[in-house]
């Protein structure tokens, strides 16, 4: 049963011996080569302590070779632990910052849909608010045009009133022409239509009309006459007047209005200013955080695959420590059967001996 186990243990130290790496010594040493020294050791008859010191050196360079092992596997150990360390930390930072600055961009670039449509906005009411100011800026020179021609219809009126009423006293005085009248009753028919007054000029050129067709001229009917005609100039001055008023009314409106529509375009300039600066911000925000993500990503990626590499290659160390250590507790494991053996062989030896010297004694 020692013998089966002896030759496991040979092929398991054989086995061990074939697997070669950095930290594995057991290719320096023959354990075929200690146990040829030792069967010859037995074979010249040596002294037990010579056998045995052959294994015990066998087992003190195992033992030293383990040792030394011990020292490279920790100094191992430490730099797989700092460098997991390391790379886990690098990791992480990457992950916070692609994730921060993912965030982030996320952010701008939804900032900058909402401030793009906003400056679409801003636009199109700009666009409608000069548009309104073009509008009113036609309709207030449209109308002052208007009023400008009704202004000299109401002159024009005036002084054909005037005109009228000088007639009248040149008549009263005896240098005045009657026929004058009819081309004055005409005038003053035209710019009745002009001014819409055809209402209030109807009494006077009737009684125009009538005086116009008399052969002499009565004092009381040419007084009538000019007192109609001083009332007619009284009329139109005052509606003259109200117009003008009314003019001024809508003027003052143009302008409150012009004013109004001048603070909305200044105050959708200073926005339309406000939205590019921040999207010109926006820009720059998601360039910026596009290509920390970028560099994060990178990094990560980077960092991932040293980190992954670091602990494939440390569990390999870890792996060859484990089985370099096996193997050397299989060598000693052997060196303490192959010790037991020869013990066990010098003992059978000795008592051996000592029945043959009984039995030479006895004859």
């Amino acid at each position: 049963m020692r013998t089966v186990l002896l030759v496991v243990l040979l092929l398991s130290v054989a086995s061990a011996a074939t697997y070669k790496n950095k930290l594995d010594y057991s290719n320096k040493r023959s354990l075929i080569s200690v146990m040829a020294e030792v069967e010859a050791k037995i074979s010249t008859k040596s002294p037990l302590d010579a056998i045995l010191n052959v294994l015990r050196d066998f087992r003190d360079s195992v033992n030293f070779e383990q040792v030394n092992h011990d020292e490279i596997y920790q100094i191992e150990v430490r730099e797989c632990e700092s460098e997991d360390e390391f790379r886990s930390k690098e990791v992480q930072e990457a992950k916070n910052i692609l994730r921060d600055s993912t965030a982030q961009l996320n952010v701008c670039q939804t900032s900058k849909i909402r401030a793009t449509n906003q400056q679409e906005v801003n636009q199109q009411q700009t666009f409608t608010a000069e548009k309104h100011l073009n509008m009113v800026l036609t309709a207030a020179e449209q109308e002052a045009s208007y009023f400008k021609k009704r202004g000299r219809d109401y002159e024009d009126a005036l002084h054909a009133i005037d005109e009228a009423s000088d007639i009248l006293a040149a008549i009263y005085s005896g240098s005045g022409s009657f026929a004058e009248i009819s081309r004055v009753s005409k005038v003053m028919l035209q710019t009745s239509f002009s001014i819409k007054e055809t209402t209030r000029f109807a009494p006077i050129l009737y009684a125009l009309s009538q005086l116009a067709s008399q052969k002499d001229f009565d004092e009381t009917s040419l007084e009538r006459v000019a007192q109609l005609l001083d009332t007619l100039r009284q009329n139109i001055h005052e509606a003259y007047n109200d117009y003008a008023e009314s003019n001024g009314q809508s003027i003052a409106a143009f302008n409150d209005q012009k004013e109004r529509i001048g603070q909305t375009l200044e105050r959708l300039s200073a926005q339309a200013e406000r939205l590019q600066d921040k999207l010109d911000h926006l820009v720059q925000c998601i360039g910026t955080n596009s290509a920390i993500a970028q560099t994060a990503s990178g990094k990560l990626q980077r960092n991932q695959q040293l980190w992954d590499q670091a602990t494939a290659l440390c569990a390999t160390f870890q792996n060859e420590y484990n089985f370099a250590t096996q193997a050397r507790r299989n060598e000693l494991q052997l060196v303490s059967q192959l010790e037991d053996m020869v013990e066990d062989r010098f003992n059978q030896v000795e008592d051996e001996n000592h029945e043959r010297k009984l039995r030479l004694s006895q004859n």
